[in-house]
This record gives C-alpha cells, structure tokens and sequence, in this order.
C-alpha cells in the first residue's frame, strides 16, 4: 500500500543555479529522438549561436554533415562534460573565443578547462531576473527552496542573484580566476572558492584507480606539488573551498595535500569535497579528521545503472557509498554530510527515488537522512506531499506548496 510523506522544502547544496537559470528558453534536446533534435536545432536563428542542451552523445550521435549544415550553436552534453559546434558557429565565436573554437577537439583540454567552458556558456545563454524568476519557481515546485550556484560565471549574474527574492538564500561559489576579476563587495559576498581535482564518469575522466570497460583511464588534473601551491595561493583569500573530486585517486590527491597543508598551518574556514562518489572508508576516515564537509548527490546512484557500459561490476557497487559513510566512518547527514542534485535532474523526487530503491544497498538512505543532508532554509518555508511506493519501488512527488 503507497503511503504518503510530507517533506519540507530543500535547500540543493550543490547545483549550478545560475548556469541553469541562464538556459531558461534555450533548446532542450532530453527525450528527443535524432530526427526530432536535427528539425529542432534547425530552425534556430542562423545570425547568432543559440545554446542548447540536454544532448546525449551515445542517443543523438550527430554527424560531421548534421553538424554543418545546422544553425550556429553550442550544444551542450547533458553531463556538461563535452559539447560540439554547429554551423557557422566557429568562424562567429572565432574572434571571442578563440581557444575555445580552437580547442573544441581536444577531450583533454576541454576536461582541464571545465570551468572556463561552462561559465562561458553561461555567459552566451545570458541570465536575466526573468529567467531566474522562472528557473526558481520551477525548483518550488520541485520541492526546492533555494540551491547553492557552484560556478559562478561573473559579478553580472552575482548581481542579477542578489536583486532577486532569493538574494540572501543562494550561496554562490567561484573558480578562483572568476573570483579574482569580482569587486571587493562581491567577493565579499561569494560563499567560498571552487577547484577541480578530475572530470567526470560520462566522459571517462573521473580519476579512479583503474580503468573504464573501454581502456580509458581517469584524468587528474594537477600535479600534487601544482595542486599545493594553488591551494596555498587561495589560503590569502580567507576562503572556504569546495573541491570537486570524484574518483578514488581524485580524493586520495585532496585529501594528502589538504594532510599536508594542514600540518604546516595552513586551515580553512571550511572545506567541502564534491561528489567523492568513489571514496574509501580509510580515505573517509581521513577526511573525518580533517574536519571536512562531504557533499554527495543520491540521484547519482543512477550512475551504478546508467554507466554500466563504461565501468566495472565492482565499480559500479562502491560508487556513492553513503552506508558506509554514515554507518562506519560517522558522517552524520546535515552536519557533515550535505546532499544535492548538480541538477541531474533537479527535485526531491528523484532524490528520494534512488535513496530508497537504489541499484546497490550501500547506497540507501531513509527519507529522515535524506531531507537532514539536504536541509532546509528558514528563509524559505514550504512543503513537498510525495507517494512512495515500496512494493513498485517508485517515488512520485504529489505536491509542492508554499507555506501559507
């Protein structure tokens, strides 16, 4: 017999509120079949790059010739790991983005400069307070009340945050080459400093210690000895860090230069590591000690579903491993174990799918522990009515409300 549950509204700690909100109107190829996509994308403007998203290399496999004879654009991996050009987009961004046009090619270059990458998307999708209006309104209604923006691409989009309703809910983090270029006043403001350790699991690039099914191997993206001293350099700004680290030698690597910074004195405020999908207890323990943050998101437990095409059977059943984490190395959900979306997909629907019926037992978490790591903003009341239906194993949200 279903039953019903009643949740507070959210707060998604880890997302990228102003990247989405940015694409509000812009093209979305999820669902679409490859005619559908090519006849969408075709009747985009041919005199400006339009962004679009929501492709799925593997399900849209577009072809050199689709891709020229297309509309200028920038299509987007649903991963947001990888994109392509269409049309005449090349010779339109050529002037403003040379590297990019340049480098478009090179997987390796493009994982090196995620970052770069997506707030320069964000900068061509342009946020407005409309859309933002409209991307947050439909997080509401997915039963969320506010989300962290992870990558901040600019002091335009901080600006456009900060005269919104939301203003004082959304804490925004920045690479520290966009921080840099922000004024005093938003620096100020800025949550803390976000760094990459690996890439991801769609493109091969998470930095495990192995291989992908297809020979590929994982990608750190610094030295130990690089890595120090840029950690060493964002030491004078005061800052909290989230790092974002995925694999097992991703987090290995953060967690031995943070040891060793530590031992010379050099502490943060605070820490979050992001993702650590593949995290060892011993690494676990460590970070513990460390006093660090970890930040997860269940929705990911698809992954152990959705990339068995790439990873290992063993892989696949350590990855998000939050019984161990909770049960074994004493993270408690909400204080020091925070939870998210990354917007893949947004809602509590999703989350608590794959947090009580997951692919793995490891990977469960009850409804309490999942709405304690996400938590909820005092700022921002409201309810979520959802039917879990654990003979089907199917999570359905019912009803999100604001409180009256």
């Amino acid at each position: 017999m279903p039953e019903t549950v009643r949740i507070p509204w959210l707060h998604d700690r880890h997302n990228h509120t102003s990247f989405f909100a940015s694409l509000t109107g812009c093209l979305n190829l999820e669902g679409l079949s490859l005619q559908e996509a090519i006849a969408r994308i075709g009747a985009l403007p041919k005199d400006q790059v339009s962004m679009v998203f929501g492709w799925h290399s593997a399900k849209l496999p577009f072809t050199a010739e689709d891709l020229r004879r297309l509309p200028p654009a920038i299509i987007v991996n649903f991963s947001l790991h990888g994109f392509v050009l269409s049309g005449e987009a090349p010779a339109m961004l050529a002037a403003s983005q040379p590297e990019l046009v340049a480098k478009r090619n090179d997987k390796d270059w493009c994982e090196r400069n995620l970052a770069y990458l997506l707030e320069t998307f964000s900068h061509t999708a342009h946020l407005t307070a409309e859309k933002l209006a409209i991307h947050m309104d439909r997080m509401e209604a997915l039963g969320l009340a506010v989300a962290d923006d992870m990558l901040l691409p600019g002091e335009e989009a901080l600006q456009v945050i900060q005269g919104s309703r939301w203003g004082k809910h959304i804490k925004c983090w920045a690479t520290p080459r966009t921080f840099k270029t922000l004024g005093r006043q938003a620096q100020e403001a800025c949550a803390g400093l976000k760094f990459f350790m690996d890439g991801a699991l769609g493109s091969g690039t998470a930095g495990i210690d192995g291989q992908f099914l297809d020979g590929r191997k994982g990608l750190l993206l610094h030295e130990d000895e690089g890595l120090r001293r840029i950690l060493g350099e964002a030491h004078g700004f005061g800052k909290a860090l989230a790092i974002h680290a995925i694999g097992d030698l991703a987090i290995e690597q953060a967690i031995r230069v943070l040891e060793g910074l530590h031992r010379d004195g050099l502490d943060f405020p605070y820490v979050r590591l992001e993702h650590v999908q593949f995290i060892r207890l011993a690494q676990a323990r460590r970070a513990k000690e460390l006093g660090l943050t970890l930040s997860l998101q269940p929705n990911f437990n698809s992954d152990s579903v959705d990339y068995a095409d790439r990873l290992a059977p063993e892989w696949l059943e350590i990855n998000n491993p939050f019984r161990m984490l909770i049960d074994e190395a004493g993270f408690v959900p909400g204080r020091d174990l925070i939870l998210g979306s990354d917007g893949m997909p947004h809602g509590v629907e999703n989350a608590l799918q794959w947090s009580l019926f997951p692919a793995f037992p490891g990977q469960r978490m009850t409804v309490e522990e999942v709405v304690a790591g996400y938590g909820a903003d005092p700022g921002r009341s409201g309810w979520s009515l959802l039917e879990i239906d654990r003979e089907a194993r199917r999570v359905k949200l019912l009803e999100s409300k604001a409180e009256a």
